[in-house]
This record gives C-alpha cells, sequence and structure tokens, in this order.
C-alpha cells in the first residue's frame, strides 16, 4: 500500500522530459544569477578574498617551508605584502589619473582644440564637414574639462571605497590562510572519494598557477607598453603600462580598452603616422604575450573553450562588475568543476569545453540533454 502511493510521484518524475529538463535549468540558472547580483555587495569581498588566498598561500608556504616560520608569522607577512602590492597600485593609479586629467584639462585642451580643426579643414576639403557636425558641432561636444574634473572626483571616490573594501578583502584573507592546514586536512578526509579529491587539488593548483602566470604575462605586458609609450614620447607612459597591467587580467577586452587611451593620445598630439605605429605596438605586444607566452606555460589545462571564456568576461562583470571580469576565468573553471561531478548537469560541463577528452565522457552520462 505505502509502495503503491509512492509510485505516482515517481512517474512524474520519470516523465520530465529533456526539453523541460532544460528549460528548469535555464530558469533556475538564471534565478541563481540575479541573485549573485543582488548579494555581489556581500559576495565580492568574499570571492575576492578566496581568490587572493589560492595565490598568496604560494608565499605563505615558502615561508613556512624555506624560512621555517610558524604558520601564523607567515600569514602575517603574507598578508602584509599583499597590502602593499593592492594599497601602491591603487595609489599609485588615482594618483597618476588624476594627474593626467589635470594636464588634459589644461596643456593638453589647446592641443585638442587644433587637432580637431585640423580633421575639419581636411574633412570640408572632400566636403564632409557638415555631415561630421551634425554629430559632432565642437570640440566640447568630445571632450569637456568640467565634465572631467566631474569624473576624476567620481573615481577618487570610488578608489577610496575600493580601498574599503580591500581592507575588508584583506582580513577574510588572513582567516582563509589561517585555515589552509585545516582545509588540508579535511581534504584528506575524502581519501574514499579519491577522484573528486584529486579535481579538486587539480583546480585549485590550476587556478593557482593560472593568476601567477597571469600576473608575469600582465607585468611583461605593462613593461613593454611602458616603454612604447615612452619611445614615442606620449606623457604618463608609466599610468598607460600600469593601466595594461591592471586590465591584462581581463580576457581579450581588457588589452582594447587599455590600448584605446595611449592611441588616442598619440592621434592628439602627433599625426597619424604616430597613430598606426602605437597601434602596431600594441597589437604586437598583445599578439606576441596572449597568443605565444601565456599559451605556451598555460596551455590548455583547463579546457573551456575560447568562445565561453569571452562569454564568461561579459558574464561575470555583469554579475559581479570590474572584479567578475578579473576573475572570470577561474570563476568559470570552478563552476566547470561543480558540472563536472553531477550527474543531472554534466552534459554543461562538456558543452562549455574543448577537452577531446570529454567527449568520451558522454556515453557515460544518463541524460541526454537533446531529444
Amino acid at each position: 500500500m505505502q509502495d503503491a502511493q509512492l509510485e505516482p510521484p515517481k512517474a512524474r518524475r520519470d516523465n520530465l522530459g529533456n526539453g523541460s529538463r532544460i528549460l528548469l535549468t535555464i530558469t533556475l540558472s538564471m534565478i541563481i544569477l540575479f541573485g549573485l547580483q543582488y548579494a555581489k555587495d556581500v559576495l565580492v569581498p568574499i570571492i575576492m578574498a578566496g581568490f587572493l588566498a589560492i595565490i598568496s598561500y604560494s608565499i605563505t608556504d615558502a615561508l613556512r617551508k624555506y624560512l621555517r616560520f610558524p604558520h601564523w608569522l607567515a600569514v602575517f607577512f603574507t598578508v602584509i605584502v599583499d597590502f602593499g602590492v593592492i594599497f601602491g597600485v591603487i595609489s599609485l593609479i588615482n594618483v597618476l589619473a588624476t594627474d593626467f586629467i589635470q594636464t588634459f584639462t589644461g596643456d593638453l585642451t589647446q592641443s585638442f582644440a587644433l587637432k580637431y580643426n585640423e580633421t575639419m579643414t581636411l574633412l570640408k576639403h572632400y566636403n564632409m564637414d557638415e555631415h561630421v557636425k551634425i554629430f559632432i558641432k565642437s570640440p566640447q561636444d568630445i571632450f569637456d574639462g568640467k565634465q572631467l574634473m566631474a569624473i576624476t572626483q567620481a573615481l577618487t571616490g570610488q578608489v577610496f571605497s575600493f580601498m574599503s573594501v580591500c581592507t575588508m578583502v584583506l582580513i577574510l584573507m588572513t582567516f582563509f590562510l589561517g585555515e589552509a592546514p585545516l582545509f588540508r586536512r579535511n581534504m584528506e578526509k575524502l581519501s574514499d572519494n579519491s577522484e573528486g579529491r584529486y579535481q579538486i587539488i587539480t583546480a585549485l593548483m590550476g587556478i593557482q598557477r593560472y593568476l601567477f602566470i597571469k600576473t608575469v604575462s600582465s607585468l611583461c605586458t605593462g613593461a613593454l607598453a611602458w616603454w612604447l609609450c615612452s619611445a614615442m614620447d606620449l606623457p604618463f607612459s608609466f599610468l598607460w603600462g600600469t593601466l595594461a597591467f591592471v586590465l591584462n587580467y581581463i580576457p581579450t577586452f581588457g588589452s582594447i580598452v587599455a590600448a584605446l587611451p595611449p592611441i588616442l593620445l598619440g592621434l592628439l598630439l602627433g599625426d597619424w603616422s604616430d597613430f598606426f605605429l602605437i597601434t602596431a605596438g600594441y597589437v604586437a605586444i598583445n599578439f606576441v604575450i596572449g597568443n605565444g607566452i601565456e599559451p605556451l606555460f598555460l596551455g590548455k589545462q583547463f579546457g573551456i573553450a575560447t568562445s565561453v571564456v569571452l562569454l564568461s568576461v561579459v558574464l561575470w562583470g555583469w554579475v559581479f562588475g570590474g572584479i567578475g571580469m578579473l576573475l572570470s576565468v577561474p570563476i568559470t573553471v570552478l563552476i566547470k568543476l561543480a558540472l563536472e561531478n553531477s550527474r543531472d548537469l554534466a552534459w554543461l560541463a562538456i558543452m562549455i569545453s574543448d577537452d577531446p577528452d570529454d567527449k568520451k565522457k558522454k556515453n557515460n552520462l544518463n541524460i541526454n540533454p537533446i531529444d
């Protein structure tokens, strides 16, 4: 009697078609994403602290292994190093950006007006100036000193707000690093599930390796961008190098955004030859490092398709803002790991993968997502 009462729910569960499962998965995913976006003020510091702890643990481990520091002292020195790097970079960018805006609203305003008049004279020769003036009637339509100063003040406020967030991040990171031995002991309890333990360790080591190599490649990108701007006699070349270093963490889009200000500034202060030289220099730097050096050391260890990486930048940027764009690849890696260990959603991990070996796993799935 009791088994007969339980049979209808089972039948209804089995009658749930593959199309319904996909629709249900999409609906729940959208609900989760909107929930994450709503709670981003709470989640962003936790996510930042977690990833900082992952990349910084190598410092803590080195201090314990080679200098024989006790764990608490190694964590303390690691936090001090991270504090100096984060606040140093933020303060440097804030000072350089403020100085640049003030200079641009002063000395460079006249250069901008002259370049605008030269361009309109050239367009007038081809009877195109009237068409352009429909959209841009004067240099002030493109550049307004008062607006830039307002933007500078807003950015300054954002910087101080971000510093307060970083303080919370460092506090959380301290606890994460302090409890790293406890996490390791908990990992040893997963000995009965060796495959799951192996996947977690592999994912964490892969993220640590990715962030380390990305930091080194970003430093190289920033240094080369600094040298290029200095060689082209662009003002604030160090600012453009620092900007290239920070934005290089964002796949594809970051390099494009970092290149735009110096390219436009070269056109503003120079001529079209400067514009093309600076553009070619940035393209060469990003092509060599992004398509040559980084793949050489990283390879395809994450097994994520390139299109998925680009979409993850957009998606996590929408959910978590700039931090989501910076950490889009590590977040996607962790989600892919979770999907691979789910019988119902493992097919999603295969869909976003570019690893040929993942196609073999499809035969082991009980759920075929497509009728």
